[in-house]
């Protein structure tokens, strides 16, 4: 009996259980459903520009060094080992000093030898001046030229060892070399300059276009604040017939400059700020060139219409970094949308 009424109790606590269960899930269904809040769209803002009409310039603009405008190279008639090396790049030597020496080998010893010789070949014309007989005295003199002639090749071929300066001047070019190389005859070994005789020098970064620069355009140089003029004396177009691939590469993006003076502290190597103007444009209608929009060959842009947008096909003109002419399709005072 114990037993049966403890089961009915179990069962009557799993009902009231249950029923206050479904009753907290009425009490809370019953209540307002919570409702998401709804965003309001935002609306982007238009970025307009208004077109007017100014001029527009086109230049380009980059870093460059001074070099020698005219540097003398100096070369080896002979060949023969390096012995010593006199003068390295930056130096500045004068008229008649050495800028290299090759190694002479026994050269002295010879002409000293030599030199022993024709002291003989004199003192047997003397002796010959005392005799009355007129061919050993013809051929003792004859003897003391030959003689003479082999001691002045001697000293030649010894005096031709040494690269001597023609003029004064800074080194600015010596050949990748050290003593006991061979040196080869007529080859550029080393350079000498003017340092009062320099260009400017611009040189491009590979893919860049140099095409638009013409010869005798004029440009500035900006150097220790100051700005200088000059013209252009070459460019890729210009530039002489190349010997290697080294320098045709180099002379396709290279622009020199001839300076209307040089300026106050510029070395060879200095560096200054170019500026060439490639065209200029007045009295032109612009806008940004973020306006301008392509697609497949066609040119055109989203002009303010009210509260819409219209799309104008124009026809563009000379082209800059940051602006571009629009030759036609569009009017001063027109807002043109830049961005989407």
């Amino acid at each position: 009996m114990f037993h049966v009424a403890k089961g009915r109790w179990v069962v009557l606590l799993l009902l009231g259980a249950l029923a206050a269960v479904q009753a907290g899930c009425s009490y809370v269904s019953s209540g307002a459903e919570a409702k998401p809040e709804l965003l309001k769209p935002v609306k982007k803002k238009e970025e307009l520009y208004e077109v007017k009409s100014g001029s527009l310039v086109k230049q380009i603009r980059g870093v460059g060094v001074f070099i020698p405008s005219s540097p003398k190279y100096y070369q080896y008639t002979i060949g023969g080992k390096l012995g010593v090396i006199r003068a390295q790049p930056g130096d500045t030597v004068n008229k008649g000093d050495v800028l290299l020496e090759l190694d002479p080998g026994d050269m002295p010893l010879k002409i000293a030898q030599q030199k022993l010789v024709v002291a003989k070949a004199e003192d047997s014309l003397e002796t010959a001046k005392g005799d009355d007989d007129k061919e050993k005295l013809r051929l003792a003199g004859l003897n003391r030229e030959v003689e003479q002639a082999r001691l002045e090749g001697l000293e030649q071929n010894l005096a031709k060892t040494k690269l001597l300066a023609e003029r004064a001047g800074k080194v600015v070019f010596l050949d990748f070399m050290k003593p006991g190389d061979t040196i080869t005859s007529y080859k550029d070994v080393i350079a000498l300059a003017d340092p009062q005789q320099m260009l400017f020098q611009y040189s491009s970064t590979i893919g860049a276009d140099l095409s638009a620069i013409e010869k005798d355009m004029t440009a500035e140089i900006t150097f220790n604040g100051k700005v200088y003029t000059g013209k252009v004396v070459q460019t890729p177009r210009t530039a002489p017939t190349a010997t290697s691939q080294q320098m045709s590469d180099r002379n396709a993006r290279t622009v020199l400059i001839e300076m209307d003076g040089i300026p106050p502290g510029a070395q060879f190597g200095s560096q200054g700020d170019v500026t060439i103007v490639t065209d200029k444009k007045e009295n032109v209608l612009t806008i940004p060139r973020v306006g301008l929009r392509s697609y497949q060959g066609r040119n055109f842009v989203h002009v303010k219409d009210g509260d819409s947008r219209k799309e104008i096909d124009v026809e563009k003109g000379l082209e800059t970094a940051t602006e571009v002419e629009i030759r036609r399709g569009l009017k001063a005072g027109q807002q043109v949308i830049l961005n989407n």
